[in-house]
């Protein structure tokens, strides 16, 4: 079966409107508000018209309110020849204007409907008057762009009006246009889809969020690296490596002022002083950390409560862990680590002299051994130092002029080697860090060495103290209790030990 002309003609542009409206792109084209087509139409008339299919040619013209819809105004001209008789002519105007909509004015390839009112004239040479009579058109069509402002359009339209004059009976009739032509598109700006302020045909990043800030190619600022864009962060300035919110302010999930993501120690305890990677801080390195700890200054090695509180459990003043006597009675006057003050001679001469003196220690002749009688001194000395763990002491020994002169700032060197190292391994509690060694030989001698009871006195080890002023403090604080600083026995000969410090009987070595 054969369709007629005019069918076959609608049956193909509507198919082709058909696969542009499926096959559209979106487009960066220009926000126009006008189009204006010069076309060229086929124009397929009804049999009742007796008109032959004539070539024709059209303007029309476009305004849009907004993206979806504007107002068309539209006027067309054929000159068909008559069928009968054969060798008259025709001509058809047909002006209208009406609303047109379409999906996407901003598409590459953007289909429309159409539809209005107008007038329809066939003025005809077989009829001696003619005249205009009231048309209705629809139609539907496609506009394809080649470029912002030129496009093609490929269109169809029917025509209905009234017949009431020619050789056809008066009916409605209908005559369907199928037209081509060139579009242009006027009063517009280039098109920003995004609404950054830069047009799509140099905006490299087309789908900013709205309100981020955007750089000369329209691609979102991030300042400070948060993949939160500027304008929409919040917070513009967040530290690198900090866990931000939706917002782009930092997460500081155990409040502590230190952003996750920088956070070390991201479960800090409400309140806790932290420094800058978060974690908590502890000024006297009591286990307690600032903030919590209510006692901040507490001498090292105390024991403390769950407050950070030196604990005193004999209330002497001297806390647990640095008590040396840790059950002084009550009331009991105690001195520096936490003893009761009855000094033995030889915390006495450390008070007043600065340094304990063991004159003539008892040593195997020629050799750093120590003999029995030098290791019970020691011991006594021991009971001093361990009362005093805050001192600091130097550890000197001096030998006589008998050792040949190459041998004796080596033996007395390797004596007081030996000194601290008896000390140390009798007595554990005692830190190795707290003492520091000297051989002197015989270059620092107290009398002349030229009788025996001068050598003796020369052969000595001298336990200086090196932190003076811990013991001027104590001496203030015995003071302040009402005790002397020391109470010596009758004092003995300038640069004598004390009278306990030589056992009686005993036999000086060298």
């Amino acid at each position: 079966m054969r369709l007629p002309p005019a069918r076959a003609a609608r049956w193909v542009l509507v198919s082709s409107l058909l696969l542009s409206a499926w096959t559209a792109v979106p487009a960066r084209a220009v926000e126009e508000r006008a189009w204006v087509t010069l076309e060229i139409s086929g124009a397929f008339y009804d049999p009742e018209q007796a008109l032959q299919d004539a070539p024709g040619f059209g303007l029309r013209g476009a305004g849009f309110l907004n993206r979806w819809i504007g107002v068309e105004g539209l006027v067309h001209r054929s000159s068909p020849k008559l069928e009968l008789p054969a060798d008259g002519n025709a001509t058809f105007t047909h002006y209208g204007g009406g609303i047109i909509l379409t999906p996407d004015r901003y598409s590459w390839a953007l289909p429309y409907l159409y539809g209005g009112v107008g007038m329809a004239k066939v003025d005809r040479d077989d009829v001696a008057s003619s005249s205009s009579h009231s048309a209705f058109h629809v139609g539907a069509g496609i506009v394809a762009r080649f470029g912002e402002r030129l496009g093609f359009r490929l269109d169809g339209r029917d025509i209905t009006y009234k017949q009431d004059d020619g050789p056809g009976r008066a009916t409605r009739v209908n005559t369907f246009l199928v037209s081509g032509g060139i579009t242009g598109f006027f009063a517009g700006r280039s098109r920003d889809t995004d609404a950054d302020g830069v047009p799509d045909k140099r905006d490299r990043c087309v789908d900013t969020p709205k309100g981020a800030v955007v750089d000369a190619s329209g691609c979102p600022l991030d300042t400070d690296a948060d993949k939160i864009f500027d304008g929409l962060d919040k917070c513009p300035n967040t530290p690198a490596g900090a866990v931000v919110d939706a917002s782009g302010c930092p997460v500081d999930s155990d409040k502590d002022g230190v952003p996750d993501g920088i956070d070390a120690c991201d479960s800090t305890a409400a309140g806790v002083v932290v420094d800058a990677r978060g974690c908590g801080v502890d000024s006297d390195g009591d286990s307690v950390f600032d903030g919590p700890d209510q006692c901040p200054n507490t001498p090292a090695g105390a024991v403390v409560d769950a407050k950070g509180c030196p604990i005193d459990s004999d209330s002497d003043g001297v806390p647990d862990g640095i008590d040396v006597c840790p059950a002084t009675p009550a009331g009991a006057a105690v001195n520096a680590g936490g003893c009761p003050l009855t000094p033995t001679p030889y915390e006495r001469e450390m008070l007043q002299d600065w340094m304990i003196r063991l004159t003539d220690l008892q040593f195997v002749p020629d050799s750093s051994r120590i003999l029995p009688e030098g290791m019970a001194r020691l011991d006594s000395v021991a009971v001093v130092l361990k009362q005093w763990p805050m001192l600091r002491f130097e550890i000197g020994v001096h030998v006589d002029n008998q050792p040949p002169v190459a041998y004796r700032v080596p033996l007395s060197a390797q004596r007081a080697q030996s000194v601290a190292r008896y000390l140390l391994q009798t007595n554990p509690t005692l830190d190795p860090k707290s003492f520091t060694l000297t051989g002197y030989g015989d270059t620092q001698p107290v009398v002349s060495s030229t009788a025996a009871a001068g050598r003796a006195r020369n052969r000595r080890v001298e336990f200086k103290v090196l932190n003076a002023n811990i013991l001027s403090q104590e001496r203030q604080r015995r003071m302040s209790f009402g005790t002397s600083p020391s109470s010596p026995p009758p004092a003995p000969p300038p640069g004598e030990a004390p009278q306990e410090e030589t056992p009686p009987g005993q036999t000086p070595g060298k």
